[in-house]
Parts: C-alpha cells; sequence; structure tokens
C-alpha cells in the first residue's frame, strides 16, 4: 500500500505507473467517496486521533472545529457530521480518517488474503487499487464498499468500476467486447493503454478532458472581470494561470493536452484584450508576434518525468 505522506500529487502519479509497469498488474479499480468531506463521522475521527494524540486540549480544539458549522443565508447551522469546507485543517483531518479507514484496513487485513499482487495508491481522497487477479479485484469492490459504510461513507456507483487495465489489455479487450482498452482519471489525468516508440506497454497519461473544459470556462469568465482592470491585469493572471497549469499538467506523454491548452488560453486572452473597448486593435498575428514568439506566454516544456522509476526501460 503506498499513500502521500509528505509527498506530492506527480510522486502518486508515477507510483501508479511503477504499479502497473513493474508489478504486472492487469486489473484496475477506480472509486470515488460519494460526498467525503461532507460525510466524515466526528465520533470516528475523534477515536481515530485520540488513537495518537493523548492531549485533552487538543482534543477539545478539534471537536470544536468540527461543530462550527456554516454560514447559510446569514444564520449559522452547525454540523453533526464532515469537516468544515474552506478550514485549513479540513485536509489533515480528512488524511487522518482515510488511513484508518482505508490504508491500514487495505494493508493489514484485505492484501494479506489476495491471491495476486494487490496495491493501493492514494493520494487525498482520490485512490486507485491495482491487482494481478480478477478475483482479488472483484473482492475489493465489495468489502470496499461494506468497509467505507461501517465508517458512514459510501462509494459514488457512477464514479466507481472494475476495468481490465495492463499489458495484457489490449490484447484480451476483445473479451470485453471493447474496441479498445477502458481508461481511469486519477489527479486530474485520464490513464490509458499506451505504447512507447518501440511499441512496448506503458502507461500513458492526458489531462481529464472535463476538467480541463471547466478550467478554461473559469478562465474565460474571470478575464471578463478583468477587464475593466485594464490588458495588462489580464496579461498578468492568464501568465500566472498558465504557469500553474503547467506545474502541474507537464507530465510525461502529455504534451499535446497541454498545448492545446496553450492554444486555448491563448484565444480566451486575445478575445477579452480585443473587447475592452469597440474597435478591434490586436490583431491575431499581432498578438502571435507578441504573446507568443514574443515570449510573454512562453511555450509548455516537459516538467515531470513520471517514467523515472527504477527498473522501467521502455522497450
Amino acid at each position: 500500500m503506498d499513500f502521500a505522506l509528505a509527498r506530492s500529487a506527480h510522486d502518486a502519479l508515477r507510483k501508479v505507473a511503477e504499479i502497473i509497469t513493474m508489478e504486472r498488474t492487469q486489473y484496475v479499480v477506480e472509486a470515488d467517496i460519494k460526498g467525503f468531506f461532507d460525510h466524515v463521522d466526528h465520533s470516528w475521527m475523534v477515536r481515530f486521533l485520540e488513537h495518537r494524540i493523548n492531549d485533552e486540549r487538543f482534543m477539545r480544539t478539534v471537536q470544536r472545529f468540527l461543530k462550527a458549522g456554516v454560514i447559510e443565508d446569514g444564520a449559522v447551522r452547525a454540523s453533526e457530521e464532515g469537516t468544515p469546507q474552506g478550514g485549513l485543517v479540513s485536509p489533515c483531518l480528512a488524511n487522518v480518517y482515510l488511513h484508518y479507514v482505508l490504508d491500514l484496513w487495505f494493508e493489514k487485513l484485505f492484501a494479506f488474503t489476495c491471491t495476486g499482487k494487490a496495491r493501493l495508491v492514494r493520494y487525498a481522497d482520490d485512490f486507485v487499487a491495482c491487482f494481478s487477479t480478477r478475483e482479488d479485484a472483484e473482492r475489493y469492490l465489495r468489502e470496499l464498499q461494506e468497509r467505507l459504510g461501517k465508517f458512514g461513507l459510501e462509494v459514488e456507483p457512477t464514479k466507481t468500476r472494475l476495468i481490465r487495465f495492463g499489458s495484457k489489455a489490449s490484447q484480451r479487450s476483445y473479451l470485453d467486447r471493447l474496441r479498445r482498452p477502458e481508461t481511469f482519471s486519477f489527479l486530474g489525468f485520464t490513464h490509458y493503454v499506451g505504447k512507447s516508440r518501440k511499441g512496448g506497454f506503458l502507461v500513458g497519461r492526458k489531462t481529464d478532458r472535463k476538467r480541463m473544459s471547466k478550467k478554461l470556462k473559469e478562465l474565460n469568465v474571470k478575464m471578463a472581470n478583468l477587464r475593466l482592470q485594464g490588458g495588462k491585469a489580464m496579461v498578468t493572471y492568464a501568465q500566472q494561470h498558465l504557469r500553474g497549469h503547467v506545474n502541474y499538467y507537464a507530465v510525461s506523454g502529455n504534451k499535446e493536452a497541454v498545448e492545446d491548452y496553450y492554444y486555448n488560453l491563448s484565444r480566451v486572452l486575445h478575445k477579452w484584450l480585443n473587447r475592452r473597448s469597440q474597435r478591434k486593435s490586436l490583431t491575431w498575428a499581432r498578438f502571435n508576434a507578441i504573446f507568443v514568439k514574443g515570449g510573454l506566454l512562453p511555450r509548455p516544456r516537459l516538467v515531470h518525468n513520471l517514467y523515472n522509476f527504477p527498473g522501467f526501460v521502455p522497450l
């Protein structure tokens, strides 16, 4: 079992690729917990924390934080479950909760009863399980729902499934009556069965299409709101936004999707720069010369090599 402790999301992505490639994974279970942050059981949370912390004042502070509630229509509503949205401590508490509910159960109990290899990779509330046999994967899917139910949680059925994924998925996809192997989502990336330049198996990744579309819509709204502040504010925000996107999504094999986002961001910026007045003064050719060739919107580059794990040589 592997989970992120003082590690980044890219470490988790790299670990998934390493497990699938080097440990002969053939089945993956992707699961999503329905409204996780809204359904954390307070009594279980306190019990989990008391397992390691013996400070009554600290525990009282945590309990007050959990019951702080939220403001709705100007009125404070106390919360009986879940962690306060936007609270700085909420992600930490949620991580503790899933450590006991999911990580330890998988590592100490479930994996020991599997006939083949079984690995779990989790980052925050996003996790996938990798198996070498279908029987283990199917049993995990059943027992996961039972396990979560004991702690007031449940899986989102529309986002939870078992798929064939691994080095043999392409030639065996006909058994599932599919033209090509299925994909799964993890940490904002769609993972697919890919091929190296020499035709060997590797884990491919591309930006999740729904997430990319959502970000572009939010960018468009932000640019519209910045129009009154002037072109400089719009350009500065576009640069920061692009830098953040590239720093996360510019990973091995995702060049095409990052380039596509770069192009769409350029179009959004060009559109709103031209809407500062009734007269269009910035042609696409001039925009390209200033922002693209001029370097105001630097071209994306590879930031994270996710294939640099021990023993991997692309064939």
